[in-house]
C-alpha cells in the first residue's frame, strides 16, 4: 500500500489508465487500485516490488504531465471563449448603438 497525498481525481485516473502502457508480465497498471480510503494499492511479489514502484512511479509522471496539458489546453480553451463573447458583446453594443443611423 502506497499513501496518497489526496485521493487523485477522476480523470487523472482515467489518464493513468491511458498512459500506462501494459508492461511486461506480473507488472501492469491494470492492477493499479486507487482506494479514496487506504491510498494506491497493488499486489505484488516481494521481489518484484521495486520494479512495480519503477513502473509506478514513471505511469504517475506520464500521468501528471499529461493531466497538466489537459488543464492548459483547458484554460486556453476557456480564455478563446471568454475573449470571443468579450468581442460579440461589444460588436452587438456597437451595432445598438448605430442600428437606427
Amino acid at each position: 500500500m502506497v499513501r496518497l497525498n489526496e485521493p487523485p481525481a477522476g480523470h487523472w485516473i482515467y489518464v493513468f489508465r491511458i498512459v500506462a502502457n501494459p508492461s511486461k508480465g506480473e507488472i501492469d497498471s491494470d492492477r493499479v487500485v486507487f482506494d479514496r480510503e487506504r491510498g494506491l494499492l497493488f499486489a505484488s511479489e516481494e521481489p518484484l516490488v521495486p520494479e512495480w514502484i519503477r513502473y509506478i512511479d514513471l505511469w504517475i509522471s506520464e500521468a501528471n504531465a499529461q493531466v497538466a496539458a489537459d488543464e492548459a489546453a483547458e484554460e486556453k480553451r476557456r480564455a478563446e471563449t471568454e475573449a470571443r463573447d468579450k468581442r460579440d458583446a461589444l460588436l452587438k453594443q456597437v451595432n445598438e448603438k448605430f442600428k437606427n443611423l
